[in-house]
């Protein structure tokens, strides 16, 4: 009887779990919904996202009559930095929401008191989540290699979404992302949504 209630929690404690990685995904692509200049590619939507103001001081003329310059590159510069901001910031959120996540199947391996089949539950589902950081940085690192400054790959159930810094994709281009995600994560082309950050 006291075996079947701590399997109960423990499996409680599980689902739990699922649910607040479940949260945390959404609200992470939620987020990625709602970045600057992110466009999903064969669609119409575009999203706001505010892009930081450059620091520092602007150049005076020579004149000094109070009038600013903006030297040529300063503007394409300030849209580089936000861009790579956002695809640290996005790869820093999803790697510390996984961590966390496998922290907490570790402790439930190490626990003494949760029943073995629980624990191999944990220990695949930990597996499971290894693979599936590995798989993204791969995609990642091969998409790389075809040229593109970033990218960004979240794995979820049977979908990808993949985001790309790059201003317009072409269709050539797509095919190749789709091509790379399909082979490398094993899903349907259907279930891969590539978006484009500028």
């Amino acid at each position: 009887m006291m075996v079947l209630r701590r399997k109960t929690v423990v499996l409680s404690f599980l689902v739990l779990m699922l649910i607040v990685v479940a949260v945390v995904n959404h609200n992470l692509e939620s987020k990625l919904a709602s970045e600057d200049s992110l466009t999903f590619v064969g669609g119409d939507g575009r999203f706001d996202w505010e892009i930081p103001e450059p620091e520092g001081e602007l150049a005076m003329d020579s004149e000094d009559t109070g009038s600013i310059e903006i030297e040529e590159g300063v503007e394409t510069s300030a849209a580089n930095l936000a861009a790579s901001s956002f695809f640290i910031q996005s790869r820093l959120d999803r790697n510390k929401n996984r961590s966390f996540y496998i922290e907490t199947l570790n402790g439930i391996v190490a626990d003494p008191n949760i029943d073995t089949s629980v624990k191999e539950m944990a220990q695949s589902e930990m597996i499971m989540l290894i693979k599936k950081s590995e798989t993204e940085s791969i995609i990642e690192n091969l998409i790389k290699a075809k040229g593109f400054k970033d990218v960004l790959a979240i794995m979820g159930e049977d979908s990808v979404n993949i985001v790309v810094n790059s201003e317009k994709l072409t269709e050539a281009q797509v095919a190749q992302i789709k091509d790379i995600v399909s082979r490398e994560a094993d899903v349907k082309t259907d279930n891969i949504k590539i978006m484009e950050k500028q």
